[in-house]
């Protein structure tokens, strides 16, 4: 199988970014040239997207409550993601009701397991910061 072929297999089960691909056709055995090429024909082609993994990435994050747009900005930079892509996407969902909203369903059940400084410490650990927390809680 091309290279080519197996990094269409791994994009169809889910948004790959260009470094994942990179990094697990290397370790499939594909040489450095047929993986660039592989990786540059399916830029061209839209089937890597930067923008797009970014998007899918933090609305899945954000539905599921569990990290702040900093600590999602830092992993999207650790799997390649180029810092233009990522800052619009970012700022524009750590501003959303969205992301509000599952921050506050976020905190009040760390709040009956925890109490309000437990929850506030778990909290700060996931990246979010004092104001966001705040705003959660509904004290602005």
């Amino acid at each position: 199988m091309k290279a080519y072929d197996k990094a269409l297999s791994l994009l169809a089960v889910r948004e790959h970014t260009a470094k994942e691909i990179r990094e697990k056709l290397l370790k499939r055995g594909y040489g450095d040239e047929e993986v660039d090429d592989a990786i540059s024909r399916l830029v061209e082609e839209g089937a890597i997207d930067d923008a797009r993994y970014v998007e899918s990435y933090v609305r899945s994050r954000i539905r599921k409550g569990g990290e702040s747009v900093r600590l999602m900005s830092l992993r999207l930079r650790e799997r390649g993601v180029a810092k233009e892509a990522l800052d619009a996407c970012v700022k524009e969902y750590g501003e959303s009701p969205e992301y509000f909203e599952a921050l506050k369903k976020n905190y009040g059940a760390l709040l009956l397991k925890k109490g309000e400084d437990g929850a506030i410490r778990s909290l700060m650990n996931k990246g979010y910061t004092l104001s966001e927390i705040r705003r959660a809680q509904g004290k602005n």
